[in-house]
């Protein structure tokens, strides 16, 4: 859905797109310490455009977590709610999801790496920890089924009938641009792997942030290391 809003000329956030907005991390993660911790002021309207100015709608996590309050801060949204098969639905996650956010050589280099990775660590465990109320990989797992019902049955509750699209995966363009108003493309409706998608995007992030963190310990230990070689061979 993603591509598919992209295609249509609505600039969609998704996870992937904190990968270059680091910055913006701050912002996400200040927004669920308010909505879940009890730590800042709660998101306005002002806030939300401040953070989403740059995209015509939104999918995926953290964005996910604010249902409540983006239907309500735009009364006019569209709301498209895909089902999918739960137990497809829960391979997929666990697989690109679960098993990502706690493992331990991601979370190393995420506390080694707090100018890349380390942001990005903290944001998904701010949202694992406040929205699906779970504190480790096991939790996580085991409450994922009843997170995913409870989401939708919100998801349907909050948002006008009017406002509401149930999309089925494999409908094709014509119920979404029907209900957006968008000309149908010229193109195939695209079919993304999602989780082979989000592991190669995570490899990727995690060798940067190993990068990171042995090009700043050369800075440090490369003049240190002169240094030490220059005394040595003058004293």
């Amino acid at each position: 859905m993603y591509s598919a809003l992209n295609i249509l000329g609505l600039p969609c956030f998704h996870s992937f797109s904190l990968y270059s907005r680091i910055p913006d991390c701050s912002m996400w993660s200040a927004a669920l310490d308010a909505k879940f911790f009890n730590k800042g002021s709660k998101f306005t309207r002002k806030e939300w455009d401040q953070l989403l100015s740059d995209y015509a709608a939104v999918t995926d996590v953290p964005a996910a977590c604010f249902a409540e309050d983006l239907v309500s801060a735009y009364p006019h949204a569209k709301v498209i709610l895909m089902e999918r098969d739960i137990d497809n639905w829960f391979t997929s996650f666990d697989t690109a999801v679960i098993k990502a956010v706690w493992n331990r050589t991601n979370l190393f280099i995420g506390s080694i790496d707090p100018w890349f990775v380390g942001p990005l660590k903290d944001l998904h465990l701010r949202w694992v920890r406040g929205w699906m109320h779970s504190h480790s990989e096991d939790e996580m797992r085991r409450k994922a089924k009843a997170h995913y019902r409870d989401h939708y049955a919100l998801v349907r509750r909050i948002t006008p009938e009017e406002r509401l699209l149930e999309y089925k995966m494999g409908s094709g363009w014509e119920p979404l641009c029907d209900f957006l108003g968008k000309p149908i493309p010229d193109v195939d409706f695209p079919r993304v792997n999602e989780t082979a998608a989000l592991q190669e995007k995570i490899s990727i992030i995690i060798q940067r942030g190993a990068f990171n963190f042995l090009k700043r310990i050369l800075l440090i230990a490369g003049p240190l290391l002169l240094a030490g070689l220059w005394a040595v061979k003058y004293r």
